[in-house]
């Protein structure tokens, strides 16, 4: 075996632990020729494919990563908390503007009756007898 497969398996053999996590660390192109035990350029140079391949896969473990996830499941549960608030919200000043219509209601009507005793002759004002 040349010096040139040996890089190509090392390199092979390390991608694989990067991407299983048995190693520690980031999963870039300059982690994984230093865990082959590599020069860089033997990664970028002479294996091109293999770095390729090992880029495209750390891509799409990263977009799984339990940080990712978490923060997306935090993410979905404040969206749908927001929601929620904001439908609380709209019935609550729905409720406000209807108890404000009924308020006008009674003043109005308290208005009209209290005209309508004054009018009257056979009812006595409470107003005149507290002044």
């Amino acid at each position: 075996m040349n010096a040139r497969e040996a890089a190509r398996d090392a390199l092979l053999a390390a991608a694989e632990q990067l991407l299983n996590g048995d190693v520690p660390g980031p999963m870039t192109g300059l982690r994984l020729a230093v865990v082959a035990g590599v020069k860089r350029h033997r990664l970028t140079h002479d294996n091109p494919d293999i770095a390729k391949s090992f880029q495209d896969r750390a891509r799409q473990l990263n977009r799984h990563k339990p940080e990712v996830e978490r923060l997306q499941d935090e993410l979905a549960k404040r969206k749908a908390r927001n929601t929620a608030l904001f439908t609380e919200n709209q019935e609550l000043k729905d409720r406000v503007e209807a108890y404000a219509t009924r308020i006008d209601e009674l003043v109005t009507e308290r208005a009209l009756l209290l005209e309508a005793l004054e009018g009257a002759s056979n009812v006595a004002s409470i107003r005149a007898g507290i002044l």
